[in-house]
């Protein structure tokens, strides 16, 4: 059941510890005008990891990582050490297909549950925050935190965002299916601006939308080339106002300026990857699950003056 799921979420979607990265894993050295990106020279996972498809990093530097096909959620610390998560008490196995860490908690979003699963940092369940059978038409595929306590949700069945007040009720509901601006198909993440506009990936209509707070249509973003987005699947915020989206059939993350101009793009090295999740911490790293390894590769971003 849970590889047919996989299949039908890559479709839509489209040794534990730190480690050297060896030949294939290190992408060779990109700049842009405003960043450069070059190898950090550390993968965390690599032999624990089965299909990272949620990630996301917290002002400690630790890194969460939620692995799918495993029905497992781990915390890697700067040094690559690791913990498993605790799984909920009195219940069947999780298929965890996205995290978002917000001060000293971690959500992670249970796909085949349908519900939202709090722990604290230290991985340690703590309660279920959100039932979302208990909303119309709702089974979120992703969830992401902003700095004031608010949550976004995209839904690839009913084609909508949701974004959820500090309080955890329901502020927006926008988009239906369809190609027009402002519509959706099949948002598989969206991330917020500083001044919280909101990026949108959808890989069924292969683009990535920017609308603004109240989920107004603003614009598309676009990708360096001719070629043009394939599958964008993942998409965060970073340093500086920086947007990182995961191109994953396409083996490649882009980088977008705060004014929304493509910077560069991170195509895998010699060998490629297939990259299903993008974060970026405050220590100016970014960190990149790639389903083709199984692992998750960091990366060192670089501003001008550094």
């Amino acid at each position: 059941m849970h590889r047919l799921l996989t299949a039908i979420l890559t479709t839509l979607f489209l040794a534990a510890g730190a480690v050297r990265a060896g030949a294939g894993q290190s992408p060779a050295d990109t700049t842009g005008a405003e960043l450069a990106v070059v190898p950090a020279g550390i993968v965390y996972g690599a032999g624990e990891l089965r299909e990272p498809l949620g990630l996301d990093v917290d002002v400690r530097g630790f890194l969460f990582v939620a692995d799918a096909m495993a029905g497992k959620v781990f915390r890697y610390a700067p040094d690559g050490t690791s913990i498993e998560f605790e799984a909920p008490p009195a219940g069947a196995g999780i298929y965890p297909i996205d995290i978002a860490a917000s001060g000293t908690y971690v959500y992670v979003l249970d796909y085949t549950g349908n519900r939202l699963l709090r722990y604290d940092y230290k991985g340690a369940y703590l309660d279920v925050l959100l039932e979302f059978s208990h909303f119309q038409r709702m089974n979120p595929v992703s969830v992401t935190t902003s700095g004031g306590g608010r949550l976004l949700t995209t839904d690839a069945r009913s084609h909508r965002l949701t974004v959820w007040s500090p309080l955890y009720e329901i502020e927006i509901v926008t988009g239906e299916y369809g190609w027009a601006k402002g519509s959706f198909n099949k948002p598989s993440k969206a991330s917020f601006f500083d001044d919280e506009r909101i990026a949108v990936a959808e890989p069924g209509n292969r683009r990535v939308q920017v609308l603004s707070g109240a989920g107004g249509y603003e614009r598309y973003l676009e990708p360096g080339g001719a070629a043009g987005w394939n599958t964008p699947r993942y998409c965060c915020d970073g340093p500086g106002g920086i947007l990182f989206v995961a191109d994953t059939e396409a083996g490649t993350v882009h980088a977008f300026s705060a004014q929304m101009e493509h910077l560069l793009a991170i195509d895998g090295g010699p060998e490629g990857f297939s990259p299903s999740a993008v974060a970026a911490g405050w220590n100016d790293l970014l960190y990149i699950a790639d389903l083709r390894s199984g692992s998750v590769i960091a990366y060192r971003l670089l501003f001008p003056g550094n």
